[in-house]
């Protein structure tokens, strides 16, 4: 296949999802497959790290000794404002979805700080036969699997 015939096909590609109204192409699960990747792997991250929050706050620190408690309550504060608006819907679903988010993901965060520094103060909680390793990948298998179901449940809806 000549170069042109490759342009003329891209081309066409590009012109076919285009609404003629508003230029906008309607919005799919696979589009949000980066976002969700990114998601996923912050996700992941910060599962492994609020796990070992949660040793420390069930055991020698309390909750607010890493950061003041109304940083957390900033924290729910920007990523409901984030999601909020970068929700490609409108409406009460947009609303529950932000919500749901930032308690997710601002909960994670919280005990994520709290994790960072009780292994800053304990790093051997996490080297110790390696076990940082397999919580590291015991939280990317939950959130990818997380995920998954989160795109089933979207794909179910349709």
């Amino acid at each position: 296949m000549s170069e042109t015939d490759d342009d003329d096909a891209s081309t066409a590609e590009a012109s076919d999802g285009v609404d003629a109204n508003d230029g906008l192409v309607p919005a799919t699960v696979e589009d949000a497959s980066g976002y969700g990747l990114s998601l996923t792997l912050v996700g992941g991250v910060l599962l492994a790290l609020a796990y070992y929050g949660y040793l420390a706050v069930t055991g020698p620190q309390t909750l607010g000794q890493a950061v003041p408690e109304p940083f957390y309550l900033l924290v729910f504060a920007l990523l409901f404002v984030l999601e909020l608006f970068q929700s490609r819907e409108r409406g009460a679903m947009a609303v529950v979805r932000a919500i749901a988010l930032a308690l997710f993901y601002g909960g994670l965060t919280a005990f994520a700080i709290e994790g960072g520094l009780y292994l800053w103060n304990t790093p051997e909680a996490a080297l110790e036969g390696f076990a940082g390793v397999t919580v590291l990948a015991v939280s990317l298998i939950v959130a990818a699997l997380a995920y998954f179901c989160y795109l089933t449940v979207l794909e179910s809806g349709r």
